[in-house]
């Protein structure tokens, strides 16, 4: 590689790292603003002067007020969700690995309500069809990846006879994924969320829907924490 070409490099590695530092502090800035004074208050001007950049830098990096807030939300989730339903889920009860992936996401949305709600309400528009940003179109890639995740389980649990095989896979994935979103809509009315009842009342819900996938006789004689 010639001088010239390492430069080059050396050179685009440290305009990298600039452009890292400052989508770092205008998504820090974006989330110290919404929280101080929630999402309707904040405006775009005062997240520029919070993060020391003009507001079109700031849209060069997300050009509306809810692309900000989907790429905290997304930051965050990245992190919150990278073992997605966690390891060892043969042995694991079916219904103990969706109430962890629960309380991971519920301990962390308790954290900021607000913006859980105003999050949910910008990617409906996503799943409505309309026209949306990149930052809503990754929050709403998360709904695909879960289900093809959790639908796996199901299937390596069916093989293994923890779970009736008639049962499709896919379906059981999106029973789940109705059952966890509508509990968690009514979770986050509450001004505040408390985790342990929303848990207790998802416990409640997926119960009934597990004892109706379980082998006949599973369903007959086991708790309901059976695999």
């Amino acid at each position: 590689m010639s001088a010239d070409q390492t430069a080059s490099q050396e050179t685009l590695s440290v305009r990298e790292r600039g452009k890292q530092r400052r989508r770092f502090r205008i998504k820090e800035a974006a989330r110290t603003v919404f929280l101080e004074l929630g999402y309707e208050a904040a405006t775009t001007r005062e997240i520029a002067d919070r993060a020391d950049v003009s507001q079109g830098t700031l849209f060069a990096y997300a050009p509306t007020k809810s692309e900000l807030l989907l790429m905290i939300i997304n930051d965050d989730l990245e992190v919150l969700r990278a073992d997605k339903f966690g390891s060892d889920t043969l042995s694991r009860p079916l219904i103990e690995i969706l109430l962890d992936f629960a309380s991971h996401d519920m301990e962390y949305w308790a954290q900021y309500p607000e913006m859980a709600r105003q999050a949910r309400r910008e990617v409906g528009v996503v799943l409505l069809g309309r026209e949306s940003g990149p930052e809503a179109m990754r929050y709403a890639a998360w709904k695909p990846t879960l289900l093809s995740n959790f639908a796996d389980i199901v299937r390596e649990k069916q093989q293994a006879g923890f779970l009736r095989p008639s049962v499709s896979a896919e379906l059981v994935a999106e029973l789940w994924w109705a059952i966890y979103n509508q509990n968690l809509h009514n979770w986050l009315m509450a001004d505040r969320p408390d985790v342990n009842k929303g848990l207790a009342q998802l416990r409640s819900l997926l119960q009934l829907a597990i004892a109706g996938i379980q082998p006949l006789t599973a369903a007959a004689n086991a708790g309901p924490a059976s695999n």
